[in-house]
């Protein structure tokens, strides 16, 4: 039988955000493989580089990584220094590994916060960049937002998540 707690559909709509925003991080690699390559031959067979590939390949760069973060968190793919928690008993991993959820969370949050004002500013002041194409820097910015509101709702999850064990109200 499914779950059907409000922790279980957040499970799930956290993971389906965070499939469809990895789905488009595999896009944007796709398009800056394309641009580089664009780029490359533009440049160095027939001797007219572009004013814009290296601007967009930025963009695309910066949103692979924002877009992916959810997934790889949800996946177990992040970083782990696993030295200490190895030699721990279960028990203790669980409480090191709400730790960790709990300092990830606020971190994301810090992000989250961070790339909002800047998205924010970026809107109310109508900026550009300061290249040939004047891009407004919303556009870009934008999957950098949705990329951090979903790496902290996967945060959150896994905090949830991880309490549940440790208060013994679910199993792994």
């Amino acid at each position: 039988m499914r779950e059907s707690s409000p922790a279980a559909f957040l499970d799930r709509a956290v993971a389906a955000a965070a499939s469809m925003l990895a789905a488009a991080g595999v896009l944007c690699v796709v398009a800056l493989m394309v641009v580089v390559t664009y780029e490359v031959v533009s440049r160095y067979l027939l001797n007219a580089p572009t004013a814009w590939a290296d601007e967009i390949a930025s963009y695309l760069l910066i949103q692979i990584v924002f877009l992916g973060l959810a997934q790889n968190l949800l996946r177990g793919d992040h970083i782990r220094i696993e030295i200490v928690t190895e030699r721990a008993t279960a028990g203790a991993r669980r409480w090191l590994e709400l730790l960790a959820y709990v300092a990830g969370l606020a971190f994301s949050v810090m992000l989250l916060t961070g790339t909002w004002i800047r998205f924010e500013n970026f809107w109310s002041r109508n900026t550009v960049s300061d290249s040939p194409l004047m891009t407004p820097l919303w556009i870009p910015m934008t999957p950098v937002v949705i990329g951090a509101a979903v790496f902290v709702l996967a945060m959150l999850t896994g905090m949830i998540a991880t309490s549940r064990v440790l208060l013994g109200g679910a199993r792994d």
